[in-house]
């Protein structure tokens, strides 16, 4: 397998996790004047698997722009346990992984798992691999998130719908 190479890929945001996301938005709004989207809730299904078992939760999120192509990603876990959860309990709040926009998901999971990085949370919804978290005890506590481009308009439509 090839290795992976992160310049070839988008940075697409970078993921923070916190307690309170309105308050956060209103923090980084007055401090920094980001411009966020709508704050959307979100009920995951069993689809999303973490650590092998099935993880559904409920997370509000949100993004704001922050230059030419980057987003700021504002994660607020309502229930449910997840990655996120077990960051903010660890951690406490603050940047928790950076996102990738990736052509062929399954293919960079697979090469990611040739370098010896194993996926320790991922969703698959109607057979599209949406997202994809490598294990940060081997990328030196930086978490990545692979996220199948062009798949998250679909995949947000569909949770917003309900399934």
């Amino acid at each position: 397998m090839a290795k992976l190479k992160l310049e070839t890929f988008k940075l697409d945001h970078i993921g923070v996790v916190v307690k309170d996301i309105q308050k956060a938005v209103d923090f980084y709004t007055k401090a920094f004047g980001i411009k966020f989207d709508e704050i959307a809730e979100h009920q995951l299904p069993p689809d999303v698997i973490t650590r092998g078992k099935p993880s559904p939760y409920t997370m509000k999120v949100t993004f704001g722009p922050m230059g030419s192509s980057v987003r700021l990603e504002l994660i607020q876990i309502v229930e449910g346990k997840t990655l996120q959860s077990e960051f903010l309990k660890t951690h406490g709040e603050g940047i928790m992984h950076l996102g990738y926009e990736v052509d062929d998901l399954e293919k960079e999971v697979a090469n990611a798992k040739s370098q010896g990085i194993e996926t320790i949370s991922f969703l698959k919804i109607a057979g599209i691999m949406a997202f994809a978290y490598l294990d940060s005890a081997k990328t030196y506590g930086v978490m990545i998130e692979f996220v199948q481009k062009d798949v998250r308009d679909k995949i947000m439509k569909k949770l917003s719908e309900g399934g």
